[in-house]
């Protein structure tokens, strides 16, 4: 056991408030599930939505990977314990792998929950960030997240695929059933509105001023999920960051448009990060 991580994590948490994951009070260990990547350049953790997973960077990692080392993390959504899947649990559940794993700051590039949770992690915690790469990000207002049903059927989960994506495409019969199998447990469910109720309590509008890192918004021009004026919000209240837009995506650019996206994130961190 490392007690100085969890000594230092269990400090973030305190700072935080209402987060009391049970394997931090526990003091157990918890697991992780991450694939990492690539041979040179910044260490950058990519972490997934509410519904996503750490297959939504599948067709961004390998252009990732030309120019940094990155790391697709999972959160434990629908493993973890109900006190483990909210916010400012995720943030010190991420906060703890850092610690464990890296001697320097990291990159943080996270989708719409994600990048809540790095913009927690890095509130609590900021010597531990290198810059931020936020796509479609929840922490103000997101429109999904107001009505979740405790029985999510096919039907709920074919009209929230349509609303993640523009290009209609991606609402395939397979997407909707993967999902729809993950949704049969009722506990997994749970969690998930546990995780959703959470984000949207958890409002961040009056603390983004604080956030003094480079930060690449990358946003999709028909995202109706985190919409185009919860972009300009974010852009306007942290400072010196940069909005880049595309055309014809929705909530998750990093899917429907991976070589753009991919694009910004390398000419973002030649110039912005401090990794060597």
């Amino acid at each position: 056991m490392n007690n100085s991580i969890f000594d230092a994590v269990q400090a973030s948490a305190d700072s935080m408030g209402a987060c009391e994951p049970r394997w931090l009070k526990t003091r157990k260990e918890p697991e992780f599930s991450v694939s990492c990547h690539g041979d040179s350049g910044p260490d950058m953790l990519l972490l997934h939505g509410l519904f996503g997973a750490m297959s939504n960077w599948d067709s961004t990692i390998p252009l990732f990977a030309e120019y940094s080392k990155p790391y697709a993390f999972g959160f434990p959504l629908l493993t973890g314990h109900r006190s483990e899947v909210k916010v400012k649990a995720l943030a010190a559940y991420t906060e703890y792998y850092i610690r464990q794993h890296f001697d320097h700051p990291v990159v943080l590039c996270g989708n719409s929950l994600g990048g809540h949770v790095a913009m927690r992690l890095y509130l609590a915690s900021p010597e531990l960030v290198d810059c931020f790469v936020l796509s479609g990000t929840s922490g103000l207002y997101e429109h999904s997240v107001d009505s979740l049903p405790v029985r999510m059927g096919e039907k709920f989960i074919r009209e929230h695929l349509a609303k993640v994506f523009y290009n209609q495409e991606f609402v395939t019969d397979e997407a909707v059933e993967e999902v729809r199998l993950i949704l049969e447990s009722r506990m997994n469910t749970l969690n998930l509105i546990h995780a959703a109720r959470s984000a949207k309590k958890d409002n961040l509008l009056h603390r983004l001023k604080e956030i003094k890192l480079p930060t690449l918004l990358l946003w999709g021009e028909d995202d109706t999920v985190t919409t185009m004026d919860v972009a300009e919000a974010f852009r306007d209240n942290i400072a010196g960051s940069k909005l880049v837009t595309v055309k014809n995506c929705g909530h998750a650019p990093m899917i429907e448009h991976p070589e753009w996206f991919a694009g910004e994130v390398k000419k973002f961190l030649a110039e912005h990060s401090q990794q060597k």
